[in-house]
C-alpha cells in the first residue's frame, strides 16, 4: 500500500476526488497518450511532453475513483489563459455511459466554488464536435458563452455562475 496521502477533497455518492499521487501516473500517462480519449485534446501528446507532465506540478488535479479506489477518470482546477477558473476532465473509456464524469463534474464545480471563493464564474472548454462533452456542460448547467478557432478546430466555451452570483444575492 501505497504511504501517499490519499485524502478525499470531495465525495458523492459513488465516487471520491482526491488529490494526485505518483502511483497515478501510470494512468495519467495513458490519458495523455490513448488516441480514443484524445481524439477532441489535439491527440496523443509526444513523449517529451508526457515526460515533462510526469515530472510536473499536479497542483489542481483531481483523481476520480469510485469509493473503492479504482480510477475513472480526473479533473482539474485552474486557470483559464483569460483569467477565469477552469474545469478540464478526462475520463477512461471503461467508465463511459455510467454517469461518473457528470456526478464528478458537478462535485468538481462545487469544489472550485469553495476553494476559490472569490470568482464568480467558472468555464470549461471543449471542442464543438465533441458532443459527449458538449452535452455534459449542458447537464452541469453550464451555458454556451464564445466560439473560436484553436488547435485547427472549431472551440466552444461554456460558463456557470457561482450560485449566489446567479440568484443575484
Amino acid at each position: 500500500m501505497s504511504t501517499e496521502s490519499r485524502e478525499a477533497l470531495a465525495r458523492t455518492e459513488r465516487l471520491v476526488l482526491r488529490d494526485i499521487g505518483s502511483s497515478d501516473l501510470p494512468v495519467l500517462e495513458r490519458m495523455w497518450r490513448d488516441p480514443v480519449m484524445r481524439r477532441y485534446l489535439g491527440g496523443p501528446v509526444s513523449d517529451e511532453v508526457a515526460a515533462e507532465r510526469r515530472m510536473g506540478d499536479h497542483t489542481g488535479g483531481l483523481m476520480v475513483t469510485r469509493s473503492s479506489g479504482e480510477i475513472v477518470g480526473w479533473c482539474h482546477l485552474g486557470r483559464y489563459r483569460t483569467g477565469d477558473l477552469e474545469l478540464s476532465y478526462v475520463f477512461l473509456p471503461e467508465s463511459w455511459g455510467r454517469g461518473y464524469a457528470r456526478e464528478a463534474c458537478a462535485a468538481a464545480i462545487a469544489l472550485a466554488f469553495d476553494q476559490f471563493s472569490h470568482d464568480v464564474r467558472l468555464i470549461a472548454v471543449t471542442q464543438e464536435a465533441n458532443l459527449r462533452s458538449v452535452r455534459l456542460l449542458e447537464a452541469l448547467g453550464m451555458v454556451r458563452v464564445d466560439a473560436f478557432e484553436e488547435f485547427d478546430a472549431r472551440q466552444v466555451m461554456y460558463a456557470i455562475d457561482r450560485p449566489w452570483a446567479a440568484s443575484g444575492a
